[in-house]
């Protein structure tokens, strides 16, 4: 009995030691720590800022990256880059009012000279009219009062004052136009008939003839 005894108790040192040196030679394991509830944020309250990520971050902002200073006021670059961002938009000036023509100096003249249309046999005439007389053109009679033509240094024009007269076979006379007729707008005072069409084409003055002179003959 003894014997029995002294069998288990040995086996039961051998198993305890053998248990002892497995749990000095097995690795530990930490504990794992218990989940933390998440705290509700107040109303209103800003999000948490989250920490950086250990990725690199690419861009003007990135950590460690020299941000690109802007131009000091008055430097080179600062004309060049202002000219295409940040440039406040440039008003348009208003357009400058239109100035008044200068009045032009007319000379009188002594000559009128007109040019006439028979609108039926489109026949085309000149007429040649002395200020203060009447010429004739189909059955219109035509005078003129004045004419008138600006100096040389001016803008060409010429103007005639003229009163004209339609005198028909069964009709009797009627005057169909009196006021000034300008050279360069014919349309501007134009006289209205079915037949007839007359307008200014110059004034001038009548061409002088210089006198010839004679070598005296000898005796």
């Amino acid at each position: 009995m003894s014997l029995r005894r002294l069998l288990l108790a040995a086996s039961c040192l051998a198993v305890a030691a053998t248990a002892g040196a497995w749990a000095q030679n097995a690795p530990t394991i930490p504990a794992a720590a218990p989940p933390v509830p998440p705290t509700a944020s107040p109303a209103g309250a800003a999000p948490e800022e989250q920490p950086p990520t250990s990725q690199p971050v690419s861009g003007p902002n990135a950590a460690g990256q020299p941000q690109e200073q802007p131009p000091a006021e008055g430097a080179p670059g600062a004309a060049a880059s202002g000219g295409a961002e940040g440039a406040s938009p440039v008003t348009p000036l208003p357009p400058l009012p239109p100035q008044p023509a200068a009045p032009r100096t007319f000379e009188d003249m002594k000559v009128a000279v007109l040019g006439g249309l028979d609108k039926v046999t489109g026949r085309v005439s000149t007429v040649e009219i002395p200020v203060g007389q009447t010429g004739r053109f189909g059955q219109l009679t035509v005078a003129a009062r004045a004419c008138r033509k600006t100096t040389p240094i001016e803008e060409p024009e010429s103007a005639a004052f003229l009163d004209i007269v339609e005198a028909k076979p069964d009709d009797p006379a009627a005057k169909v136009f009196t006021g000034w007729m300008f050279a360069s707008s014919p349309a501007l005072s134009a006289m209205e008939d079915p037949v007839y069409d007359v307008w200014v084409v110059d004034c001038r003055n009548p061409a002088t003839k210089a006198p010839s002179s004679k070598l005296p003959s000898g005796n």
